[in-house]
């Protein structure tokens, strides 16, 4: 490892300016699987920062010091073995770790389209790429980094047309137009961390389609007061019967484009989902509901469906974000996707970053699809199996991963399900079954291993020719939606795809608006998540030897927590109840909710019974940190145990920033592990893989009676927990929790009993009070 270091150290010492920019020292350093290690911390002490970890076993780190003294220091303590009354030599566990140490170099920073791009032009070709410069952790350094590459572009004849940094997000970026030889010096640029060509379409291209137009006229219109949804897409056609009356504006933010009207057809097509939901039952039956929102749309695409080559999208998107947020938006629907931008690794794509520093500064709701896929990329051979095991091919494939911006935590990222199809040509055999995920959605997870989609929607399928085999994209496997392209005489047309399921989540939100007027964007989030129905695993996905567990993750992986549904969004019912909490959580700290237990759930008779509990919280964030969230935040049931054990078990199970457990001793020892099963109720999924997201739902289901303590309180308890990774000390988390409890219809109902049990217990903290 020393003369890996020392390797580093004197080819920065040779080498020489590029593009007039000093180098700096960048390294890859390869690590084990000890946690410790890839800790920043450990890392500062050693005179390193942390800048990036792209994978579970690779650390990017840089130092303020070129000789890197302190690094080496350490490195010889380590070297010299184990000193007298030492059990280990010194800094062994960091040392240890550590596979190789190599200059970070221009391999790591081009892009996967930008290196087939290269190897292709002529020295004099001119490229349109996005810079990411490193983000420093000091937005004036970074500005000051970006001035200098901007300088030293524009000096060599090229231009830099926008420019984003944000401190919230941790993020710095460029767009370029630099020729192929100013490109690859750009790559051996130590201030950049990577380079990537332009994306093309940030969106998926509505079909074309044949269908004749249907009278809808006079439809009915939302409220003059109901929720407004914003819309950033391709903007809206206004005029369009299905959107009349129903639009508060449509305009633009960006100097390059003249208004908000829709000269592609796809924001046309988003928002006749988001007003009307879904369409086909309502034509065919002329009967029509009233949407439950108005829309505010702002145009960031152009009639090619794509962002400027000389803005970037994150500039254009967050301009447009903080406009709909300025007039009182509170959910905002985003039907794009960068094909550039898939999930590597541990490493947040950039869109997504900046969706969640948005999320929270402005108190919004971002609702985001997975991205679209070609089956091509991931299905190998058209044969007779496809239809049936084309989920199998996607969760073997790595092309299939989410996009730019699917995996932005605090985001609620939509997956496209199979709709009921209608009658199909003979020898056509459509794709899946209702509820299977569409052979174009991508799968999860998300960044580190967050469920993601946390759910689906219906937005079409597609169809193979029994003799051939070849693909087809009959309009009997489509969503319809309002055609808004230019050169069509149709008022409905027929489309697919990924972009179509989010503005159906989107609806649901302004359901729970209209409810809720003042809900915050974290307890919108964990009211959608309420609404969603588990998917059931009928998927063919297993392999031999694959456990319950197993099955259960990769259904996961596809369909997330599952489906959503309007009419388990926000409401209670006589055997349904749900219950709703908002605060904020000091890190590290505790919050302790009890939830009254039905007494039918204690009925001796065979009848289903349960409960679900949604959490959603929305962290600070940094796009480069090993750690992408500043906390995490989890939550338990229990039952039979006192409040005081419950909080000292929580507390004792602390982490430190390093990974380490913090010995909080309890007055009898305790331990959360060590609860049996009947007072620690397991949910699905697990509390370890549902507590890696800000989006977060835990179920339970009894087919017969909860069984009774005699000497402990019945009660559920919900612990809700919330552990630091980088925020500061007494960080103040807010978070929304829901609760919902429902009986079957064999059960004597629950709502009116578990509402005065909670009315009376309130009376009761009243009086103490006032005593």
């Amino acid at each position: 490892m020393g003369e890996d270091v020392d390797f580093a150290v004197g080819s920065l010492a040779a080498r020489q300016a590029i593009l007039g920019i000093d180098p700096r020292l960048i390294l890859v350093v390869e690590v084990g699987s000890n946690p410790g290690v890839s800790q920043e911390s450990a890392w500062e002490l050693s005179g390193l920062r942390v800048v990036d970890t792209t994978a579970s076993k690779r650390v990017v780190a840089f130092s303020d010091d070129p000789a890197m003294e302190k690094f080496k220091e350490r490195l010889a303590e380590y070297a010299n073995g184990v000193k007298e009354g030492q059990v280990s030599a010194s800094y062994e566990s960091f040392f240890d770790n550590i596979i190789s140490v190599r200059p970070y170099d221009a391999r790591d920073r081009v892009g996967i389209e930008l290196a087939k791009v290269l190897a292709k032009a002529n020295a004099s070709e001119v490229l349109a790429i996005d810079v990411e410069v490193w983000y420093p952790g000091n937005v004036e350094i970074a500005k000051s980094w970006i001035t200098d590459l901007r300088e030293a572009i524009e000096a060599s004849g090229n231009e830099v047309h926008d420019e984003f940094v944000s401190d919230s997000s941790g993020l710095a970026l460029m767009r370029v137009s630099a020729t192929a030889a100013i490109v690859k010096r750009i790559l051996h640029v130590d201030l950049v961390a990577r380079a990537e060509v332009l994306p093309g379409s940030l969106s998926v291209n509505t079909s074309a389609s044949d269908l004749s137009a249907v009278d809808i006229a006079d439809l009915p219109v939302p409220a003059s007061d109901a929720p407004i949804i914003g819309m950033i897409d391709s903007g809206v056609n206004a005029n369009h019967p299905l959107l009349r009356d129903c639009v508060v504006d449509a305009f633009s933010v960006s100097s390059w484009i003249a208004d908000g009207a829709d000269r592609h057809g796809h924001g046309t097509a988003v928002a006749s989902l988001l007003l009307r939901g879904s369409l086909e039952g309502q034509i065919a039956d002329n009967d029509w509901e009233t949407p439950p929102c108005r829309v505010l749309s702002v145009r960031v695409l152009d009639e090619h469906n794509q962002i400027s080559s000389f803005r970037l999208a994150e500039h254009e998107i967050a301009d447009a974000a903080a406009a709909l947020a300025a007039r009182g938006v509170k959910v905002i629907n985003l039907s794009l996707g960068d094909l550039n931008g898939m999930i590597v690794g541990n490493r947040v794509p950039s869109i997504a970053a900046m969706l969640d520093s948005l999320s929270r500064r402005l108190g919004v709701v971002f609702v985001v699809p997975t991205g679209t896929v070609a089956p091509r990329e991931y299905a190998g051979t058209f044969d007779a199996a496809l239809s049936a095991d084309y989920p199998k091919r996607m969760l073997d494939s790595a092309a299939t991963g989410l996009i730019d911006p699917a995996p932005a935590a605090t985001a609620l990222t939509v997956g496209a399900l199979v709709p009921s199809p209608r009658a199909l040509p003979l020898g056509t055999v459509p794709l899946g079954r209702p509820g299977w995920p569409a052979p174009f959605s991508r799968v999860g997870p998300g960044v580190g291993e967050a469920v993601k989609p946390e759910l689906v929607a219906p937005a079409g399928t597609l169809a193979q020719d029994q003799e051939s085999g070849a693909l087809l994209e009959p309009n009997e496997l489509k969503v319809a939606v309002a055609d808004g392209r230019l050169d069509s005489s149709g008022l409905i047309t027929y489309d697919f795809g990924s972009s179509l399921a989010a503005p159906l989540v989107s609806r649901i939100a302004a359901v729970i608006l209209e409810k809720y007027p003042d809900a915050s964007s974290n307890l919108i989030r964990s009211l959608i998540l309420q609404s969603t129905s588990p998917a059931k695993n009928t998927l063919a996905v297993g392999e031999k030897g694959d456990t319950e567990t197993a099955l259960e993750r990769k259904t996961r992986l596809l369909l997330g927590y599952g489906q959503a549904s309007s009419l388990r969004s926000a409401e209670s019912g006589l055997h349904d109840m749900v219950l709703i909490a908002e605060d904020e959580i000091v890190v590290d700290g505790v919050h302790l909710y009890a939830i009254p237990v039905p007494s039918a759930f204690f009925e001796h008779r065979r009848a289903v019974r349960g409960i679900s509990i949604c959490l959603s919280f929305d962290p600070p964030v940094r796009a480069r940190r090993a750690d992408y969230l500043s906390n995490k935040m989890n939550f338990e049931l229990l039952r039979g145990i006192p409040a005081r054990d419950v909080i000292d078990m929580l507390l004792a199970e602390t982490r430190d920033s390093f990974g380490a457990r913090v010995k909080i001793p309890n007055q009898r020892n305790l331990k959360l592990a060590e609860v049996s099963k009947q007072k620690r109720l397991e949910m699905v999924p697990s509390q370890t893989v549902r507590s890696w997201g800000t989006n977060q739902v835990g179920r339970r289901v009894w087919q017969t009676a909860l069984p009774r303590f005699n000497d402990f309180p019945n009660d559920f308890l919900v612990a809700v927990q919330s552990q630091n990774r980088w925020a500061k000390t007494g960080f103040l988390q807010s978070y929304a929790l829901t609760v919902r409890l429902w009986v079957d219809e064999r059960l004597p109902p629950v709502y009116e009993e578990v509402r005065g049990r909670i009315q009376a217990a309130q009376a009761r903290a009243r009086g103490r009070a006032r005593g």
